[in-house]
């Protein structure tokens, strides 16, 4: 195991951690997606030299729903982790494009995207979105 991934997957696993002790159910749902995107792409098979297809599609499909989170739950996180998510997709584009790109800058790049993703959903987890009352008191959101 790289010392990348095992940065990586440690960093998954304090993300998830935290979305579940003490996110509301959005965190909660995009510590899912990201756990489910993380397993299909471990165990997807990986060529140097063909694009990897299933975890382009997995990451897709992630981005539209961090994309869905950012616009519609009002949560200031999730435009962070969008973005990041959009930047991880690119790499995978540029691969895509141009097949010659080195393996350690592909790699590389994708898990600095992906665990920008995941401190996102940390920092998610840490700062709950806040809300005003109708009496003006703030109240913690756990929607």
């Amino acid at each position: 195991m790289s010392p990348i991934y095992a940065i990586s997957l440690a960093l998954l696993i304090i993300a998830v951690a935290l979305a579940v002790w003490r996110g509301g159910r959005w965190e909660r749902a995009t510590a899912a997606v990201l756990v489910l995107t993380w397993v299909g792409t471990a165990l997807a098979p990986f060529d140097p030299t063909e694009p990897p297809w299933v975890a382009v599609a997995l990451d897709g499909g992630t981005l539209l729903f961090l994309l869905y989170l950012a616009l519609y739950s009002r949560r200031r996180w999730a435009v962070w982790a969008t973005a990041f998510q959009f930047l991880l997709m690119a790499n995978h584009l540029a691969f895509i494009r141009f097949h010659q790109l080195e393996q350690w800058a592909y790699v590389t790049a994708y898990y600095v995207w992906g665990d920008a993703v995941l401190l996102s959903l940390v920092a998610g987890a840490l700062w709950p979105t806040r809300r005003t009352s109708p009496a003006g008191e703030d109240a913690g959101s756990k929607d």
